[in-house]
């Protein structure tokens, strides 16, 4: 019932799925994902409206117009003390209109401003780019778990074949005499193992093509796969330490916490300099229109008037509200500091665990070929053995198990492999494009 449920499951996804009919290859697969990720998609939306800071930058100094304009209604009571003959009173109708302009001349707040805008804007640039390189991560992490969970149907499907094939042989063997019930309860009970591994890795498949799917919108059927032989070199430069220093001065996540220091410590010269005068030019023309009572003679009077000048502002107490922002400024940019040494921490920790996959994942990759040999011939030595009669029934089951459990640890080391180069790539900075049609170049449909 189990097994037909996982069947089931895979065939309504291959239904789901079937408009993708050409397979793929891991750089077509990326090129998807980058239009179909929604993760990706926030980034890019992020990016641009990041950009925008640069605008908003040249803006603070640029000049700025308004016009305005009022309407109202007056009473005038006007009492002239010792002067009967001034006393008035009226009232009526006034209408005004005023066209503003205004530039800073100096504004120590509106120049660090401006610079924290840039700086949020190159903050936006290097948060999208990682942004890409996350995706190019994920899209390998999937298409490899997808690969690998192939591999391992695979290989348990063919061990399944095997044992079979050494069940049957039991039972006969028992029939005629020629062997006890022991091999073939041995067989037996190899064999329901398998069927359970088999169940296990057929569900792990179908979870690993939907993660894949969700994250591409592309079928996971029909990738292209690694060849039988791979080479597995080295990093270059073999000095750790080398890599360690590439990642202080290249690193993505460090370059952003470095922007996020910057962009605190501008908001703490912004309090610190809005407590200085600011020197601005301004302009205005504006007209006022009175009627009735309140104009000369009861009639009506228009005043224009026409201004240029400049204008100093002394700010002197805001209510303690600079100096609570300052304070709230200088703990954020404590914080900025404390994040950044864990950013630098961190991105030395990664280097060193990438590159430690990718020189010990070239080793192992050599050593397990090797081995993969070696277990093959066990296991022809094996069949002989039991052919003439020294070798039992779960000496050749043991030998077919170490196979293929040879088998899935060696693809396994391989798919550690090619994602710890990338992984290495992000941590020094410079993971692009170039090193996924790199890892590509393995791949065969």
């Amino acid at each position: 019932m189990q097994r037909f449920a996982l069947r089931t499951l895979t065939c309504v996804l291959a239904l789901a799925t079937g408009s993708f009919a050409s397979a793929a290859d891991l750089l077509q697969v990326y090129q998807e994902a980058k239009k179909y990720d929604a993760t990706y998609a926030a980034a890019e939306a992020a990016f641009r409206a990041g950009q925008e800071k640069t605008n908003q930058a040249r803006a603070l100094w640029l000049p700025k117009v308004a016009l305005s304009g009022d309407a109202k209604r007056l009473k005038v009571d006007k009492d002239s003390s010792g002067l009967p003959s001034q006393n008035s009173n009226g009232s009526g109708n006034q209408f005004g209109y005023k066209l503003e302009a205004t530039q800073p001349l100096y504004n120590a707040e509106v120049s660090v401003g401006a610079s924290q805008l840039n700086e949020q804007a190159r903050l936006a640039e290097v948060s999208f780019a990682v942004a890409k390189q996350d995706l190019i991560l994920r899209v390998a992490q999937s298409y490899f778990d997808v690969l690998y969970a192939q591999d391992s149907l695979e290989f348990v499907r063919a061990q399944k074949d095997a044992v079979s094939q050494q069940l049957a042989q039991a039972k006969k063997s028992f029939e005629v005499g020629v062997a006890t019930i022991t091999d073939t309860h041995e067989a037996q009970a190899k064999y329901d193992g398998i069927i359970a591994s088999e169940i296990a890795a057929q569900n792990d498949l179908v979870v690993k093509q939907n993660a894949f799917l969700q994250l591409t919108g592309v079928p996971a059927e029909g990738l292209a796969a690694l060849p039988p032989k791979m080479e597995a070199t080295p990093p270059n430069p073999p000095d750790m330490n080398e890599w360690v220093k590439l990642a202080e001065q290249k690193s993505l996540s460090i370059d952003a916490q470095r922007g996020k220091l910057a962009i605190a410590e501008a908001e703490i010269d912004k309090y610190r300099l809005s407590r200085q005068p600011t020197v601005g030019l301004f302009a205005q023309y504006g007209q006022d229109t009175s009627k009735g009572g309140v104009a000369a003679l009861g009639g009506t009077d228009k005043t224009k008037t026409t201004a240029i000048g400049v204008q100093l502002n002394i700010p002197i107490f805001t209510g303690g509200n600079t100096s609570s922002k300052l304070r709230e400024s200088i703990a954020l940019r404590n914080q900025a500091q404390f994040n950044l040494e864990v950013a630098r921490r961190e991105a030395a920790q990664t280097t060193k665990q990438a590159f430690l996959g990718v020189q010990a994942g070239a080793s192992q990759i050599r050593a397990l070929d090797q081995a993969q040999i070696s277990a093959q011939s066990s296991l022809d030595s094996t069949k002989l053995g039991r052919e003439v009669g020294v070798r039992t029934t779960l000496d050749l089951l043991n030998a077919q198990q170490q196979l293929y459990s040879t088998k899935k640890d060696l693809a396994q080391a391989r798919y550690s492999y090619l994602l710890n180069q990338l992984k290495l790539a992000v941590a020094v900075g410079d993971l692009a494009e170039k090193d996924l049609e790199s890892v590509n170049s393995h791949l065969a449909p």
